[in-house]
C-alpha cells in the first residue's frame, strides 16, 4: 500500500504516443524481412521523415495494458537496410515503437496494431519523427511512487525533489500511471502534449484525484485603452485595494484620487546612452543622458502614467530605478525582462506592477549591498504586484520594509534565491508595527532559506504555494501578526515563529511572531498551530480557495508573468 500524505504530479510540456499494457511475450532474437512467420505477422516498413528508408532501426512491439516493472528490459528488433522489419506475435492487441539513430539525431513513432490469428502479413509504413519527453514533479511523502507509460517500457522513480523526466516519446496521447508499482494504490491517466496534471494521493483510502487545468488565455497587449486598464484596476485587491496607478493621483496627505493620466510607450531597451559634446572646440567630452524612449523616460515622469512597452526585451537597468508616485507598468502581451540594478520606491505611493519578469541583476555576491529586484521603502503605500516572475537574484528578491503598507504580492513566482519576500526589517532595528502585505496565489521554489521572512507588521498569506524551500515557507517573528491560511506548503518547516534562537535550541522570546494558521494542506510533515495573532484579522474582504490539488496545479501554472 502506497502511504503518502500527499502526492501530485506537474506533466508539463508533454509529449506522447498509444497506450500498451501487460507484457506477453516478446521474441529476443534479432528478426528481419524474410524470417519465420508465426500465426499473425506485424510486418513494418520504418521510413525516415523524408520517406527514405530507415536502414537498422530498432523496433519492438508490447502487449496493449502493459506496465514495466522496473527491472527488466524488453529487447529490441531490428529493420533490414530496406527498413524492414517483421514481428512474430500471437494474435492480440500491440503498441509498436521504432526508433533511430543518425549521427546526434534520434526520431521515433509508435503505431497501434491489432492482431487476428493467421493474419496476412500485410506491410504497414511507419514514419518518424521528432522526440520529446514528459516531465513532472512529484510531491515526496513517506514512501516513492513511481512513473509509468502504459503500453512502452518506461519506469521512472522520481529524484528526491520529486522530479521525473520520460524522455525519448513520440508525439501524441499517452496512458501515465502514477503511484504504487503494484497498482494497489494508483491512477492511470491520460495524457496529451501540454497537459499538466495534478494527482492526488493524500489519502489513500478513497480514489486518487486527478486535476487537469484549464488553459488561459496568454494576456494580451492593451493598446493603449484606458478601458483595458480600468478593467485592470477592479481585480486588485488586498491592502492594495484603492490603487488606480496611471488612473490616479496622490494628494501630499497621501489620499489617491481618480485623474486619467498619460500613456508612455517604451520602445527601446536602452538605459543610458552616451552623447558627446560638440559645443566645445578645445577638447571633447561625452556625457551619460537618458536613453529617449526607454523605461527609464517613462518612469521619471512626473504625474500619472501608464508605462507599456512595444516590444519584448531585456530592459537592462545601469542605475536603480528611482520611481516617482501613480504608475502602472503594464507588461501584458509582452515578454518584458527587467535586469541590473533593480526598481526603488522612495515615499512613493499608487504603483502597478503587472506581467514583469525581473531577473539576472548586475550584483551578483550574496551580501547586504546587492539590492532586491523590486524594493518598496519608506511609508510608500498602495503598491499591487500582480503576475510577475521573479526568477534569480543572490539574496532577497523583494522587500516591503520602513512603515510602508497597503502593498499586495498576487500570482507571482519566487524563484532562484536565497529569500522570496522580505516583509520588514529585524526588531532589533526598528519596531514596525505599520507595515501591511497581502501575498495570495504566489509560488515559492528554488529558495535557499525562506519564502516569506516577516519582521513585524500585519501579513495575510492565503492559497500560497510553497514547494521546494530548504527552510521556511513563512517566517513569522519580531512581534509580526500573521494570517496564514488556505496555503500549500510542501517543505518540512512550514512557519517558524523566532528569529533567532540559542546554541541549545531554545528560542529567544523577544524575536517571537504570533501566527494564526487556518486550514493549510502541509504535504511533507508539519501541522496548522494558533499562536493567538494577538486577534489580527485583515480589514478587507476576501475569498480563499480550498487547499488542495486544483489550487496546487493553477498556482503552479497560471503564476508569474504570461
Amino acid at each position: 500500500m502506497l502511504k503518502r500524505k500527499s502526492l501530485y504530479a506537474v506533466l508539463a510540456p508533454v509529449v506522447a504516443g498509444l497506450l500498451c499494457s501487460s507484457f506477453v511475450g516478446c521474441s529476443e532474437r534479432r528478426d528481419v524481412a524474410g524470417g519465420t512467420e508465426a500465426e499473425s505477422t506485424i510486418a513494418l516498413q520504418i521510413q525516415l521523415a523524408s520517406g527514405k528508408p530507415a536502414a537498422y532501426s530498432r523496433v519492438r512491439a508490447l502487449p496493449e495494458g502493459f506496465l514495466p516493472e522496473g527491472n527488466r528490459v524488453v529487447p529490441w528488433l531490428e529493420t533490414n537496410d530496406s527498413g524492414f522489419v517483421k514481428i512474430p506475435m500471437e494474435p492480440g492487441s500491440y503498441t509498436v515503437e521504432a526508433r533511430h539513430v543518425d549521427g546526434t539525431v534520434a526520431t521515433g513513432a509508435i503505431r497501434s496494431v491489432d492482431l487476428e490469428k493467421k493474419s496476412a502479413a500485410r506491410i504497414d509504413t511507419v514514419k518518424l519523427g521528432e522526440l520529446s519527453s514528459i516531465e513532472g514533479y512529484v510531491m515526496l511523502g513517506d514512501s516513492m511512487p513511481v512513473v509509468r507509460i502504459a503500453g512502452l517500457d518506461r519506469y521512472v522513480i522520481p529524484d528526491s525533489t520529486g522530479h521525473f523526466v520520460i524522455d525519448s516519446l513520440p508525439v501524441g496521447d499517452f496512458d501515465v500511471q502514477i503511484g504504487d508499482p503494484q497498482e494497489v494504490y494508483s491512477a492511470k491517466v491520460q495524457s496529451t502534449t501540454g497537459d499538466t496534471l495534478y494527482v492526488d494521493c493524500s489519502d489513500s483510502t478513497s480514489s486518487i484525484n486527478v486535476v487537469k487545468p484549464k488553459e488561459t488565455a496568454a494576456s494580451e497587449y492593451p493598446d493603449a485603452d484606458w478601458n483595458e486598464h480600468d478593467a485592470l484596476i477592479k481585480l486588485a485587491d488586498g491592502y492594495a485595494v484603492g490603487v488606480l496607478g496611471a488612473a490616479g493621483v496622490t494628494d501630499s496627505a497621501g489620499n489617491i484620487s481618480k485623474q486619467k493620466g498619460e500613456v508612455c510607450i517604451v520602445t527601446t531597451t536602452e538605459d543610458y546612452i552616451i552623447v558627446e559634446d560638440t559645443t566645445s572646440t578645445d577638447s571633447a567630452s561625452t556625457t551619460a543622458v537618458i536613453a529617449p524612449g526607454s523605461l527609464r523616460e517613462c518612469a521619471y515622469k512626473e504625474g500619472p502614467v501608464w508605462v507599456l512597452f512595444e516590444k519584448d526585451g531585456t530592459y537592462n537597468l545601469q542605475a536603480p530605478l528611482r520611481l516617482k508616485s501613480d504608475k502602472t507598468f503594464d507588461g501584458r502581451g509582452r515578454d518584458i525582462r527587467i535586469s541590473g540594478m533593480g526598481v526603488l520606491t522612495d515615499a512613493s505611493s499608487n504603483l502597478i506592477f503587472e506581467n514583469l519578469t525581473f531577473t539576472a541583476p548586475s550584483i551578483t555576491a550574496q551580501d547586504t549591498t546587492s539590492r532586491r529586484a523590486l524594493s518598496i521603502h519608506n511609508r510608500t503605500h498602495h503598491v499591487w504586484v500582480d503576475h510577475c516572475t521573479f526568477e534569480e537574484y543572490p539574496l532577497v528578491e523583494f522587500d516591503v520594509k520602513r512603515c510602508s503598507h497597503n502593498v499586495t504580492i498576487s500570482w507571482s513566482r519566487f524563484e532562484n534565491a536565497q529569500t522570496g519576500v522580505l516583509f520588514g526589517l529585524a526588531g532589533d532595528i526598528i519596531m514596525d508595527t505599520a507595515q501591511s502585505l497581502t501575498m495570495h496565489h504566489n509560488y515559492f521554489e528554488g529558495l535557499s532559506r525562506d519564502g516569506i521572512l516577516a519582521h513585524g507588521g500585519k501579513l495575510h498569506a492565503y492559497n500560497n504555494f510553497f514547494y521546494s524551500l530548504d527552510l521556511s515557507g513563512v517566517v513569522c517573528s519580531d512581534s509580526a501578526t500573521c494570517l496564514i491560511e488556505k496555503n500549500i506548503f510542501n517543505n518540512e518547516m512550514p512557519v517558524t515563529l523566532y528569529r533567532w534562537y540559542y546554541e541549545d535550541g531554545a528560542p529567544v522570546d523577544s524575536t517571537v511572531g504570533f501566527a494564526d494558521m487556518k486550514s493549510n494542506w502541509h504535504t511533507a510533515g508539519g501541522e496548522d498551530f494558533i499562536t493567538d495573532a494577538r486577534g489580527y484579522k485583515p480589514d478587507y474582504k476576501y475569498t480563499a480557495d480550498s487547499a488542495d490539488a486544483e489550487l496546487a496545479l493553477r498556482v503552479k501554472k497560471q503564476s508569474g508573468a504570461r
